[in-house]
């Protein structure tokens, strides 16, 4: 159960490989565990080799010793040490294995030098290392340790056998008590080399004999696993499908109410609710179908456009409200009947050329305008577009779209008769301009004159002559500014002076000379950008420049005028600005003092005649860019763009 429970959600595939998964570790953990008998037989059996090798290493270390004892040659003592140092390697290599963390080159280097092969080092390790709670390997190690103590007091006498006879100082009496401690050291090892060699075959008999049974016994329980998750993952699927089936032969009989038990979260249990949802999913086409259709039908009769199709000979197969307020026919009228008849007879080849590459599939005609003639008889002009209509990759049909633009085309017509009529009427309005206020320079120079023919008379003797006198001096002055204002607005309208390439640090240069005595009574100073090279009217960018540092002098406040004129790139643009330091502007008036003729203050504190800045805008317009105020108290920036 609880296998199955574990198993119940999971898919086909993944139990079918948790089959194999579980198969795959048995061989595995089969491979491992053979693999780890392989080793641990393999070091027990260099152990029992090496111990043969210790036990003749150590007899001819005694034997040696025993000779170099008697005679002092020194090949008995340089043999000695060959033989010492087999059991002396062994040595170097458990103390180092004894360490909890050991180097392995060393234990390596300490076997080798006890004779043992090279290749059997690491199983030896192995074996030492993490199989010491086996009770006669553990009792081997004991004994090798105990015989280690013993070989090295052979060291000791080895020691003062080598110092007495290079002193020759060795009496008979003290090599005798030597030779008779060699022979007890020997007697007391031989014992433990058997007790050692018991122990250590005793281990290797249980791993020739208990590592097979273990083997098999682990083998068993893996198969036994293994055949427990297949057994129940076959239980599972064959439920599974048993239920799908009956549920299918329920369905198949009429019982469409009926639902499959869905039995598992895998692939069969995704079927069975799928089989499941079919049913509902259809009703449910149905009713989207319905409503599509319901739909579709209401938006085409709702729509502003004609909407309508034809079959491949031209004939309408449908159309909706629009299209029949448009030819004036009914529905019925339409459907089955050809839409030649419809097109003026001038006009019918090139629709028909349009319907023919659409209904071939070769193209679609788009926005293609033409007279149609109404069922009255009357023609209103529609624009129209039409495509293949295609089903299965065949074309079975045209389908296409259609507006009226009668009204449209009429008003058309009628604002551009109303523009043209507009340009005329700006065109003769700048006429008169220049020409009134050309000409009423003479009456203004006549009033001029008399008037100082007055001042002159009167002088000194009425004293209201004298100013009324003046008043009238002032006010024609003032009209002399207005006229030459306008005379100076009229003419950027009707300069003639084509765009060349100009540089706008030479018009500004001409500029500032023309205020070169305003600047030097105000003490302004102008910082400038260098300005880039343009196609312009020369000019007329002079008259914008001059006019906008000319007033940022005009109204300055009590300091000296500071005036920055600096240029940056605006994408297709170049944006210009005119940056001072005087009286500022109210933002509430920072469109008005574009407007001709207005000003924010009285001539009496700042004289004017209020068209400076309306002839900058003008100027501006006329080169494609625009120009704007950015208020502020104090002072006030200016900016304008010129297209590049």
């Amino acid at each position: 159960m609880f296998l199955g429970g574990r198993t119940h959600h999971l898919s086909i595939t993944a139990k079918l490989a948790a089959i194999v998964v579980v198969f795959v570790a048995i061989v595995f953990s089969l491979v491992a565990v053979v693999t780890l008998s392989l080793r641990l037989a393999s070091g027990a059996r260099a152990y029992v080799g090496g111990e043969g090798l210790w036990s003749k290493g150590q007899k001819d270390a005694v034997y040696y010793l025993s000779r170099y004892a008697q005679y002092g040659r020194t090949d008995d003592y340089r043999l000695y040490r060959e033989a010492i140092a087999i059991p002396l390697g062994d040595r170097e290599a458990r103390l180092e294995m004894e360490r909890r963390s050991y180097n392995e080159a060393t234990v390596r280097r300490g076997f080798v030098a006890g004779g043992n092969a090279e290749q059997d080092v690491p199983d030896m390790i192995f074996l030492f290392r993490h199989f010491r709670w086996i009770d006669e390997l553990d009792t081997a190690v004991q004994v090798w340790r105990e015989a280690e103590r013993r070989l090295l007091e052979l060291e000791v006498i080895a020691d003062e056998l080598k110092r007495s006879h290079a002193a020759g100082s060795l009496t008979p009496e003290r090599r005798e008590h030597l030779l008779q401690r060699i022979a007890t050291i020997n007697a007391a090892v031989a014992p433990l080399e058997r007790r050692f060699s018991v122990a250590i075959g005793s281990a290797a008999r249980w791993m020739q004999h208990g590592l097979p049974l273990l083997i098999a016994l682990f083998a068993a329980v893996l198969l036994a696993a293994g055949l427990l998750v297949s057994w129940v993952v076959s239980q599972d699927l064959r439920r599974s499908i048993l239920a799908l089936r009956e549920g299918a032969l329920r369905v198949s009989q009429g019982h469409l109410t009926h639902r499959i038990e869905v039995r598992s979260g895998d692939e069969l249990g995704e079927l069975a609710t799928v089989f499941n949802e079919m049913i509902v999913r259809r009703r449910l086409a149905e009713e989207g179908l319905r409503e599509t259709t319901e739909f579709r039908n209401k938006v085409m009769q709702s729509a502003t456009n004609a909407i309508f199709a034809f079959d491949l000979q031209g004939r309408f197969t449908l159309v909706n409200r629009q299209t029949c307020v448009i030819t004036g026919h009914e529905e019925q009228e339409l459907l089955g009947r050809s839409f030649l008849p419809l097109i003026p007879l001038e006009q019918r080849p090139l629709v028909q050329a349009l319907f023919d590459a659409a209904a071939s599939g070769r193209g679609a005609a788009n926005n293609v305008e033409t007279p149609i003639q109404r069922k009255d008889g009357s023609l209103t002009t529609i624009v129209f577009s039409n495509a293949p209509l295609m089903k299965g990759g065949t074309v079975i049909g045209v389908a296409g779209t259609a507006e009226d633009i009668t009204e449209r085309k009429r008003a058309t017509a009628e604002l551009a008769e109303r523009a043209e009529e507009l340009a005329r009427s700006n065109t003769e309005l700048e006429h008169f301009a220049y020409v009134a206020s050309h000409d009423l320079q003479e009456p203004l120079r006549t009033v001029a004159s008399f008037t100082q023919l007055l001042a002159r008379r009167f002088s000194g003797r009425d004293p209201d002559a004298n100013e009324f006198v003046g008043y009238i001096t002032d006010e024609v002055q003032r009209m002399r500014q207005l006229i030459e204002g306008l005379l100076t607005y009229s003419r950027v309208t009707r300069e003639k002076q084509q765009p060349e390439p100009t540089s706008l640090d030479r018009l500004l240069d001409a500029a500032l000379a023309n205020l070169r005595t305003t600047i030097a009574e105000s003490g302004a100073v102008i910082r400038r950008q260098p300005l880039p090279t343009l196609p312009v009217q020369g000019q007329l960018i002079t008259q914008l420049f001059q006019n906008l540092v000319g007033n940022a002098i005009k109204f300055r406040g009590q300091e000296a005028p500071q005036i920055d004129i600096d240029v940056q790139p605006d994408a297709d643009f170049w944006q210009f600005s005119v940056r001072d330091n005087g009286i500022g502007i109210d933002p509430l008036y920072a469109e008005r003092v574009f407007v001709l003729f207005q000003r924010l203050h009285t001539r009496e504190v700042y004289p004017g005649s209020g068209i400076g800045l309306a002839i900058c805008r003008k100027i501006v317009e006329r080169h494609g860019g625009r120009i704007w105020v950015e208020p502020g108290y104090p002072g006030s920036v200016f900016r304008f763009t010129l297209p590049v």
